[in-house]
């Protein structure tokens, strides 16, 4: 069954950053994010970011 490229995906449940009480931004790892692709698209109200990993293996987030 094809995904309507409009629909979310699912993503893991975040990790939390040690410390007390598990305080902090929640943590997702890369790969986790990525889910074995290369590239994402984050849509974040009405425009499109992409996330990709680059050839030296850095994150590079544009519009």
């Amino acid at each position: 069954m094809a995904r309507n490229k409009d629909s979310p995906v699912a993503l893991p449940k975040p990790l939390r950053p040690p410390g007390p009480g598990g305080t902090g931004p929640p943590v997702i790892t890369s790969d986790a994010l990525l889910a074995g692709c290369r590239e994402l698209v984050i849509r974040h109200g009405d425009e499109d970011y992409r996330l990709r990993i680059t050839g030296n293996n850095k994150l590079i987030l544009t519009k």
